[in-house]
């Protein structure tokens, strides 16, 4: 919340608080009692949103965080990757930590899986696409089968939704 809000001169209150006390002094004086390490807050969802540049400074203050979701149902990998910050080029070893479970669960939010995740970001990394892809080709094939369902199923929904308006289904012609 409070945290990252900027003001009318674009500084946020963390920013404003560590050029003043320094980023050692801040979390130990302030941001550690207000926020205890051990919250239930998913404090690093909202640092990777709304100030990527300082995941570093929290995450090693915060380590159970890591493994709490967000209210959305979002994991912190899932939260790092919609953040667009990870590419393969830049953090190579962070996608090869990531375990076969990271990689196949679809995003709560997006409802994509990781290769889609960044292959449709801001910068559509190719190869880290590739890279996630290749970790589990069969989600490819899982994904094309899961967009499939969800068209028949809203064009079921359309269709019904004509039906209750007395449309009709397109099927009758006039004069049957």
């Amino acid at each position: 919340g409070f945290l990252f809000q900027k003001d009318n001169s674009g500084k946020t209150a963390y920013e404003r608080t560590v050029k003043k006390h320094g980023t050692q002094e801040t979390f130990k004086t302030i941001l550690l009692q207000c926020i205890p390490t051990d919250t239930s807050l998913p404090i690093l969802h909202h640092v990777i949103k709304d100030a990527p540049q300082y995941t570093n400074d929290f995450t090693p203050r915060y380590p159970s965080a890591i493994s709490l979701r967000d209210d959305n149902g979002r994991s912190f990998i899932q939260a790092q990757l919609a953040g667009g910050a990870k590419t393969l080029v830049n953090d190579g070893f962070y996608f090869l930590r990531l375990s076969d479970d990271e990689i196949a669960e679809a995003d709560p939010v997006t409802k994509q899986y990781p290769f889609l995740t960044a292959a449709s970001g801001e910068s559509g990394d190719l190869s880290t696409t590739y890279f996630l892809l290749s970790k589990n080709p069969s989600l490819l094939e899982r994904y094309k089968e899961e967009a499939t369902q969800q068209v028949l199923e809203e064009q079921e929904a359309k269709m019904t939704m004509k039906r209750k308006r007395g449309d009709g289904d397109g099927d009758n012609e006039e004069g049957e």
